[in-house]
């Protein structure tokens, strides 16, 4: 429209269609009012008919694109409350940049698919965990304990976050060179939604950490092992915490997966001027 326009001269569309433009449903369209997306530009008040004029369907293309950006109603809501003003709709979606990134590159170690140990530093960011302690090292003592604490999670209702559940492991036989078969402790530890939390959840900082990934069967966690703690003495590094077991690809995310494509990743916290951290689980 140029300047000379007056929006008045035009006459408005009905509910079916506004919604054969937008490509919606009827309903769809007052789904959008009731979340306090949407308002019509004129409702009959004896009818109750709702009509609509090129900015509603304008503002139902643009919240269908902030839809499908994953954008939640309340988001889009302060959206146009502040006046179009995006910086936090910006952070939303560099937020979930980060997750997807995350993604894809955890699909992309799960397609590994040959047996095989690959090593590098990298940031573990924070998280928040069900924690409960047990004791042992077969690795049948670990998976049983697992199941039953994971089991037990959901029982009580627990909210659970979309991440691998890992072990903490209170052993440092592995730093030194050696496998030992004394019984240690060790940590179940299940990802929980952080908002949703119970108070006795256990907060894991963000932290610095050396990753060993490893695929294939267990057979060679031992070797595994021992590989990262020749890699720690290597680098001259020093540990800030216990070593880390996560179950990428594991029997619990899936009984028909062939066990030569699991993938577990070992990771170390060590010390780092940018993120310190000291010794705990």
């Amino acid at each position: 429209m140029d300047s000379t326009t007056n929006e008045n001269d035009y006459s408005l569309f009905s509910i079916q269609q506004a919604a054969r433009a937008c490509n919606l449903s009827r309903s769809s369209l007052i789904r959008l009012e009731n979340k306090g997306l949407l308002t019509p530009a004129y409702t009959d008040p004896n009818s109750g008919y709702r009509y609509y004029d090129t900015n509603n369907i304008s503002r139902i293309l643009q919240i269908r694109k902030f839809q499908w950006m994953g954008f939640n109603p309340e988001e889009i809501r302060a959206y146009y409350a502040g006046g179009g003003k995006a910086d936090e709709l910006l952070d939303s979606l560099e937020n979930k940049l980060s997750v997807l990134q995350q993604q894809v590159e955890e699909m992309r170690l799960r397609s590994h698919g040959v047996p095989d140990m690959s090593i590098s530093i990298i940031e573990l960011p924070e998280i928040v965990c069900c924690v409960r302690k047990y004791q042992g090292f077969l690795i049948q003592d670990k998976y049983h304990a697992s199941y039953d604490f994971f089991h037990e999670c959901i029982e009580k209702g627990i909210a659970l976050a979309p991440k691998p559940l890992f072990l903490t492991n209170e052993r440092t036989d592995y730093l030194e060179g050696k496998i030992t078969s004394t019984p240690y402790d060790f940590y179940i530890c299940i990802p929980v939604l952080p908002e949703k939390a119970p108070e006795d959840a256990v907060h894991y900082p963000a932290c610095t950490a050396l990753s060993l990934l490893v695929y294939g069967n267990y057979s060679n966690i031992d070797e595994a092992h021992l590989f990262l703690g020749e890699q720690v003495r290597k680098r001259g590094l020093t540990p800030a915490g216990y070593v880390r077991s996560i179950a990428l690809v594991a029997p619990y995310v899936g009984k028909e997966i062939d066990p030569n494509m699991y993938c577990s990743q070992l990771v170390l916290p060590i010390k780092d001027t940018t993120h310190p951290v000291s010794l705990s689980q």
